[in-house]
């Protein structure tokens, strides 16, 4: 038997199900009962908490699911995007260094009269920097933080190495020796491995690469749906609905029975139902700018050492930045700081306005008739 046969009987009896339940929900919800409608009082009562409850926890649960994905793009935006156009920056830089090294202590046509020049000084002290601004972004945890204080000081390390090879440019060997520790310390080219062996990065550039795919993964999981974010997403969504379906019930209660139709209760119940919508918008938008962010830098760790590599670096960095402007996550931010309270008013203002309209109506105790010395109360009461 196909997927699809066994399938089919089962969806046609959830149809039925709920063809047979929404009468049964929509009676409920507007107080009526086979033998009536319900009692006034106790009717508008239980809905003068049943609404406001409802409506805290739609506007609890969108500015959680909210408020998962805002985080998100403040930590890819402030931390985690510049950390890692700083690594590429600082890897590019770095080998560009060694090739200026290389080009003026073992290359050149005149060797051991030619200094290194001012290129290799700014290119070394670009990686300095680039290295101490991933320090001071804390897109890092400990582990991170200790594997690039490692990376600052083998690239001190590096420097001194190169300046010694060029103290002694004169002797052929003590350059050329020096150069080459420095490229071993640079990119670790001259160690073996044993075939089969996890090779644990040791030289600087191998560090930094590890680095930058450990921020790798963590831009695409930010950038990912979190299930925070789609559990508050679906469970506001239902929340809302449930809401409203309420309300409609409870209006048409207040026709029925009252004779009026409560538009104090359909404007408090307007910022309740436009909050999720709201911040569902603007949580779509923001989403939407992480994944153009993390595409963006998302190939910056390919990025060769060549005389391109700034400008393809920055263009990552400011298209990354232009995703993140466009979606306006500080204006939604604000958005939201001024509809979840005033959907909060709303909910309040809903349970008052019931609370006014069941005034005129006494509690009351249920009449107790006594028969045989026994007194009972009438179930229609």
């Amino acid at each position: 038997m196909k997927l699809r046969d066994r399938v089919r009987p089962a969806v046609t009896r959830l149809r039925l199900g709920v063809a047979k339940a929404l009468p049964a929900l929509w009676q409920r919800a507007a107080g009526r009962t086979p033998e009536g409608s319900r009692h006034t009082a106790a009717f508008l009562r239980r809905r003068m908490l049943v609404l406001p409850m409802l409506a805290v926890v739609a506007l609890a649960l969108s500015a959680a699911a909210y408020g998962d994905i805002h985080g998100r793009t403040q930590r890819l935006r402030d931390r985690c995007v510049p950390a890692l156009v700083d690594l590429a920056q600082a890897r590019t830089s770095l080998e560009l260094a060694q090739e200026q090294a290389e080009l003026r202590l073992i290359k050149t046509e005149t060797p051991g009269l030619v200094e290194l020049g001012e290129t290799y000084r700014s290119l070394l002290t670009e990686a300095t920097q680039s290295l101490n601004r991933v320090a001071q972004s804390r897109a890092l945890h400990k582990g991170q933080e200790q594997e690039l204080r490692v990376v600052s000081g083998l690239v001190v390390a590096y420097g001194d190495k190169i300046a010694w090879a060029e103290r002694n440019r004169t002797s052929e060997v003590l350059r050329r020796a020096g150069v080459a520790y420095a490229e071993n310390m640079l990119r670790g080219r001259h160690r073996t491995v044993a075939p089969g062996t996890a090779q644990e990065p040791i030289s600087i550039l191998e560090r930094v690469q590890e680095l930058e795919g450990q921020l790798q993964q963590e831009n695409h999981d930010l950038a990912a749906w979190s299930p925070l974010t789609l559990t508050g997403a679906a469970a506001a969504a239902l929340a809302a609905l449930l809401f409203a379906f309420v309300l409609l019930g409870t209006s048409v209660f207040l026709r029925d029975r009252l004779r009026l139709i409560s538009v104090q209760l359909a404007v408090a119940a307007v910022p309740v139902l436009l909050t999720p919508v709201l911040l569902a918008f603007g949580g779509a938008g923001e989403h939407t700018a992480q994944e153009r962010a993390r595409t963006a830098v998302g190939a910056l760790d390919a990025v060769a050492a060549d005389r391109s590599a700034p400008r393809r670096i920055e263009s990552a960095a400011h298209t990354a930045d232009v995703a993140m402007r466009d979606a306006h996550p500080e204006g939604w931010s604000l958005t939201a700081g001024v509809v979840v309270p005033a959907g909060g008013v709303g909910a309040l203002a809903c349970g008052v306005t019931l609370f006014l309209y069941v005034r005129p109506y006494p509690a009351g105790r249920r009449p107790r008739r006594r028969l045989g010395g026994v007194f009972w109360i009438r179930p229609d009461q």
